[in-house]
């Protein structure tokens, strides 16, 4: 026969044995469950795997439903069922703000799974640079096909048109169109460029120096008389600066070194056309008798060996000719071209 104390401890290790632990509102049922949904957004780190934050509550019997995802698609949103226990058999009663759940507020019942959702956020590849030239935006681009395909959209940025880019002027001898990378952009980082000539009866494309290429001259109509002196050192029989000097017909070419003085003049009164392919994308042109006279006056005088007036040099400097110009006095009278023209 049980006594009074006997069943005391019955009914108190059964009711022990049916109470719900507290430690289990990670753990997953099947079953309607109460509490309320938790988000997490992972790393955007692109090609990395990312998985859970680690400021969760968690307990040592806890389990819960975890996933990693790569970030290298399009941003994705996936929704994965919440691991929450099971309510105890008998206990219908509501959830609300119990010990351990600090950070389930208004866990109140309800039937129905409540589901966590994983937002994936990708950086996407850098975009196209706003308010630049198509020239920076291409140096800018990580790859060539980048830039292909950000900035040179369209298949007619890849054809540059010479006549169209003519100006007629403002010289009275012809002019050079050059095709350099800020005129044609689809050249930058090719490392080559190019210019084409168009010089008038007796036009003469005035002494000057490409600072950053070799250029490669080729006469297409007409003749070109070429002139070309190298560098100091580089002397004649005299021993004086050689002056490289030749006449150029229709096929023919010659080189310009990269930094040599050099000009072309038509000796004819036809029209004359040449081509001449350069070493850089931005070969650059520095003509020499402007360049000259930019110095200061006393320079000037002194490199003349002081024989010359400030007077003079102003008369000098007002009467350089603005490439391309009108050539030498012997083609000019052939042609019956004055000299004030």
């Amino acid at each position: 026969m049980l006594t009074t104390s006997t069943v005391a401890a019955i009914l108190a290790f059964c009711s022990l044995s049916s109470a719900k632990p507290l430690n289990r509102k990670w753990e997953p049922s099947g079953s309607a469950n109460t509490g309320s949904a938790v988000s997490y957004t992972t790393a955007d780190i692109p090609g990395t795997a990312t998985g859970w934050p680690h400021h969760h509550e968690t307990s040592s019997t806890s389990s819960y439903y975890s996933s990693l995802s790569y970030a290298h698609s399009a941003s994705t949103a996936v929704d994965v069922p919440e691991c929450t226990a099971s309510p105890d058999s008998g206990d219908s009663s509501s959830n609300t703000g119990s010990s351990g759940n600090a950070g389930n507020s208004g866990n109140s019942g309800g039937s129905g799974d409540s589901t966590t959702t994983i937002t994936t956020t990708v950086a996407s590849g850098p975009a196209t640079p706003t308010g630049l030239s198509k020239v920076a935006q291409i140096l800018l681009s990580d790859t060539r096909a980048d830039a292909i395909n950000n900035v040179l959209k369209d298949d007619a940025d890849f054809v540059f048109d010479f006549n169209k880019a003519r100006k007629f002027g403002p010289g009275a001898g012809g002019e050079v169109v050059q095709a350099n990378r800020k005129a044609f952009p689809a050249l930058t980082g090719t490392g080559i460029g190019m210019a084409v000539g168009f010089l008038g009866p007796c036009g003469f494309n005035t002494p000057h120096v490409h600072n950053r290429a070799t250029e490669l001259l080729i006469v297409t109509k007409g003749r070109v008389v070429s002139e070309m002196v190298v560098e100091n050192g580089v002397e004649d029989a005299d021993k004086k600066p050689r002056d490289i000097t030749n006449t150029l017909e229709e096929l023919q070419a010659t080189p310009y070194f990269m930094g040599a003085l050099h000009t072309q003049y038509n000796p004819d009164c036809g029209n004359v056309t040449f081509v001449a392919p350069l070493s850089s994308e931005d070969f650059g042109a520095n003509t020499m008798a402007q360049a000259y006279f930019a110095l200061e006056d006393d320079t000037i005088r002194a490199a003349a060996g002081n024989q010359i007036t400030g007077a003079d040099v102003d008369k000098f400097r007002g009467i350089i000719s603005t490439n391309v110009a009108l050539g030498v006095e012997q083609c000019l009278k052939k042609c019956n071209i004055p000299k004030s023209s």
